[in-house]
């Protein structure tokens, strides 16, 4: 079973999350100027967030508070930018890896 899970967090982040943060991650000034483009862009990060907290919860993992706080503020932005994008980009990465690390050490 938890061979199962750890397959189904390693295809789950190849196929549907990575490529959306790393196009995140290499916003350009011309896409930022395209309030539509970061609006979709900031939305899809969102939902990515609400996958990864669901994956840190099935592995048991725990998100630490730090994480919490700036996710917590980050999401209170009210129109998101290209650097709001980055930073969340760059963020929800980190949580991703450390989810991938935690399920492949059991």
């Amino acid at each position: 079973m938890a061979a199962a899970k750890t397959n189904f967090l390693s295809q789950v982040a190849s196929y549907s999350i990575r490529p959306a943060l790393v196009e995140a991650r290499l916003i350009t000034e011309k896409h930022a100027g395209d309030a539509v483009y970061v609006a979709t862009l900031a939305e899809e990060l969102r939902n990515i967030e609400a996958k990864i907290a669901a994956m840190e919860e099935v592995a048991q993992f725990g998100c630490s508070a730090a994480a919490i706080q700036i996710g917590s503020l980050l999401a209170a932005e009210d129109s998101p930018d290209a650097n709001w994008i980055r930073t969340k980009s760059r963020e929800l990465d980190a949580r991703l890896r450390r989810v991938e690390q935690s399920s492949m050490q059991r």
